[in-house]
């Protein structure tokens, strides 16, 4: 027997979205491909359909609750972003500390001498984007992309993890108990140094972020 779907409790959820706001707008999320200002204000259309939802309800004997009445929050600039000047800091130390990985600079160094195979099956590529997409993302004052870098430990265990294949190209390392690029025959291995590749592809983002399904019906 089919359970009754159960009613969504718009009161609570209408708490859980302006508590949402006010976080995204203090502290900041960590979307990888949009701006804190796009997430505020879905966020805020998400506040503004609680609030329809509730006026609809045909039990109002006790009146709308209190959080109905809260102030709806005013759209924001589609470019803000919260903590701007720490997400800039901490991209320079982060570049820093890439810039002066001996890894890397063996993978550059390395680079003529490889042959497309390697490059390719060893995502070198890849790799050494993570670096150039940081430095254009400073260059360019690209907060969404520096934020990505908040934790640079992923990136260079992965320079290590290059490094250590090119010198030793017959055996598959492992790094702190990652796989690295040399086990392709792994499906799920190659699927994520395939998402990582076009994660560090330039991206053009679109001026508004798309909303939600339930959105789209009714705004």
């Amino acid at each position: 027997m089919s359970k009754r779907k159960q009613e969504t409790d718009y009161a609570a959820e209408l708490e859980n979205s302006f508590a949402r706001w006010e976080e995204l707008f203090t502290k900041g999320g960590s979307d990888p491909f949009w701006t804190d200002g796009a997430d505020l204000n879905l966020v805020r259309g998400h506040i503004i359909y609680y609030k329809q939802q509730l006026e609809k309800q045909e039990n109002s004997l006790f009146g709308l609750p209190d959080i109905y009445y809260r102030e709806t929050p005013p759209e924001v600039d589609y470019n803000y972003m919260a903590r701007p000047d720490e997400i800039r800091e901490n991209a320079q130390n982060v570049m820093e500390t890439i810039n002066a990985d001996e890894n890397l600079h063996f993978i550059h160094e390395q680079y003529p001498t490889l042959s497309e195979q390697q490059i390719k099956q060893w995502h070198i590529t890849a790799v050494i984007n993570y670096a150039d997409n940081l430095r254009r993302a400073i260059r360019e004052d690209d907060l969404v992309i520096m934020r990505r870098y908040k934790d640079p430990t992923r990136f260079l265990e992965s320079f290590e993890a290059a490094a250590k294949q090119i010198q030793m190209p017959e055996s598959c390392q492992k790094i702190n108990g990652s796989l690295t690029a040399c086990d392709v025959e792994n499906d799920d291995v190659e699927e994520e140094y395939e998402d990582e590749q076009c994660e560090n592809e330039e991206i053009d983002l679109p001026e508004e972020k798309p909303q939600e399904s339930f959105q789209l019906k009714l705004f």
